[in-house]
């Protein structure tokens, strides 16, 4: 029988979750869960509202939204750590500059990925886009998008992760960190891809998985070993 060390495990399920055919992904999506030091998403958020609620949260996505705030959500859409905090921690926060950092934060990857994505096919929630028809998106959505549930948010996930895992390596700069965080996932709704719901259920999400991740040695030396990059260790 092969021996698979943590590091492996984690490889094991980023491949799985990273495979192109969602029908594929969806059945490995409880595989990749079993991998890794996971969280049960669908345990720990209430799911999407309804009702008076749901019709509040359709009207607050439809904005208007100024051109300003539409440009940064469409900046937003990418989805790299590096990019979102670089207005808050300078354009020499890279990943070349800061590789230990970059080795920290890939290690959300697969744990918090499988949390979030477990849940979306539990839920299956459509995005605003799809049915209202008075949401235009901020981006052109691609099939892999429009497969995805919209409860919770996977970008306002990780942009919650990666901000709590920046202010703990950085707490100088914590308060400018988390409210570029909560921007991040904010810019979801403003491009109409998420509803307010799914972006707080994305933040419960992350702050369980990384909250759960400190648990594991790994994890917590690659904390230790990106700290000196900030000037810590």
């Amino acid at each position: 029988m092969p021996s698979y060390t943590p590091t492996s495990f984690f490889a094991i399920a980023a491949a799985l979750l990273l495979t192109a055919c969602t029908t594929l992904q969806n059945a490995a999506l409880p595989i990749a869960a079993a991998l890794t030091p996971s969280v049960e998403a669908s345990a720990i958020v209430a799911g999407p509202p309804s009702g008076a609620m749901l019709e509040a949260e359709a009207a607050y996505v439809r904005g208007p939204w100024s051109e300003a705030r539409l440009a940064q959500a469409r900046a937003d859409d990418a989805f790299d750590p590096f990019i979102a905090f670089a207005p808050v921690l300078g354009e020499s926060f890279t990943a070349e500059s800061y590789p230990l950092t970059a080795d920290a934060l890939s290690r959300l990857r697969a744990p918090l990925g499988a949390a979030i994505l477990v849940a979306k096919a539990r839920f299956d929630r459509e995005r605003p886009f799809e049915v209202d028809a008075d949401v235009t998106a901020c981006i052109t959505p691609d099939d892999r998008l429009r497969a995805s549930g919209s409860y919770p948010s996977g970008h306002a996930a990780f942009g919650w992760a990666w901000a709590l895992v920046l202010a703990e390596l950085w707490p100088e700069q914590a308060d400018a960190i988390l409210a570029r965080g909560r921007a991040y996932g904010d810019s979801r709704v403003v491009c109409g891809l998420h509803y307010p719901s799914d972006v707080e259920a994305g933040r419960i999400v992350a702050a369980g998985a990384v909250a759960r991740l400190h648990a594991e040695p790994a994890f917590r030396a690659a904390l230790d070993a990106a700290r000196a990059e900030f000037g810590r260790d």
